[in-house]
């Protein structure tokens, strides 16, 4: 009988973010988890995923905070979620032509873009975002 011990360790499906004061940033070639949670006093979220490596599944951003917004960006074919809640701070969301984006929530104080109608069958991205200041802002990538 042969007995090995496995040394790869499985990859992280969640990371975690908490600070008091600061952001997070994520930016270039990195392993994008399935799911981020980032939770801050003071503090926001960019999360550029436009040259990560994202799981087969999409990825899903939570983000809580008094002060602070974020900034996510996808790649063509990527499909995500974004849960956003903030006091002061909205979402700017970055996609590219041909992605859906379906926008919920709440906003007191701030606007909130209309959803992008994508390709039928291709890649969405769902924003659920509540704030008492500070809206949901859609860019399309050219």
């Amino acid at each position: 009988m042969e007995i090995t011990k496995d040394t790869e360790t499985p990859a992280r499906r969640t990371e975690w973010s908490l600070a008091l004061l600061g952001g997070l940033k994520h930016r270039g070639d990195f392993a994008a988890r399935e799911r981020t949670v980032h939770v801050a006093a003071v503090g926001g979220a960019k999360l550029d995923h436009t040259q990560a490596a994202l799981p087969a599944d999409g990825t899903h951003l939570v983000k809580a905070a008094l002060v602070g917004g974020a900034e996510p960006a996808y790649p063509q074919g990527a499909s995500a979620e974004v849960d956003a809640f903030s006091v002061f701070g909205g979402v700017d969301l970055t996609v590219p032509a041909g992605t859906a984006v379906e926008v919920s929530g709440f906003s007191l104080l701030g606007g909130r873009s209309r959803g992008v109608a994508g390709e039928p069958g291709g890649p969405a991205v769902k924003v659920r975002s509540y704030s008492l200041v500070g809206g949901v802002k859609v860019r399309q990538a050219g």
